[in-house]
């Protein structure tokens, strides 16, 4: 049986660097990759809250032409069923708009959107992500003379 300088083995095998490139590659890459995956995620998110925002915005300006609460309620409602196909990622079934009367001569738009469904929420319990439900309001003061 041969005799083995355990020193000189160690030495070799602790200069030996064949594999670190491998190994660092196992660590640093699940993180890499959880990075990306929340980059694309959140950017997702902050799409579809911007475009709520948006909807919830345009849907108050649309109220103005509106001379009573019913009017502007139904100009909201047409004006929201007519624009919010065209935003991507937003189920139109998913979302709906409400015209409250915050006090006189004031409405106020509140458009909710359940996003449960989202694709970011794919990532779920890997990513600390915001409520599933989306809540946005607008107030906006009634057109005419006051």
């Amino acid at each position: 049986m041969p005799i083995i300088d355990h020193a000189a083995f160690t030495g070799a095998l602790i200069r030996d660097e064949r594999a670190v490139s491998a190994v660092e590659f196992a660590i640093l890459a699940p993180l890499v990759i959880l990075l990306l995956a929340g980059t694309i995620a959140y950017g997702l998110l902050f799409s579809t809250h911007i475009s709520l925002q948006q909807l919830a915005a345009e849907a108050a300006r649309s109220s103005i032409a509106g001379l009573s609460a019913a009017e502007r309620a139904a100009i909201v409602e047409a004006h929201v069923a007519d624009t919010l196909p065209r935003y991507f990622l937003i189920e139109p079934e998913r979302a709906s708009v409400a015209v409250e009367i915050p006090r006189p001569g004031y409405t106020e738009i509140v458009v909710r959107y359940d996003a449960s469904d989202h694709p970011a929420y794919a990532f779920r319990g890997l990513l600390p992500l915001p409520a599933d439900q989306i809540t946005y309001r607008q107030i906006i003061r009634d057109g005419g003379l006051a």
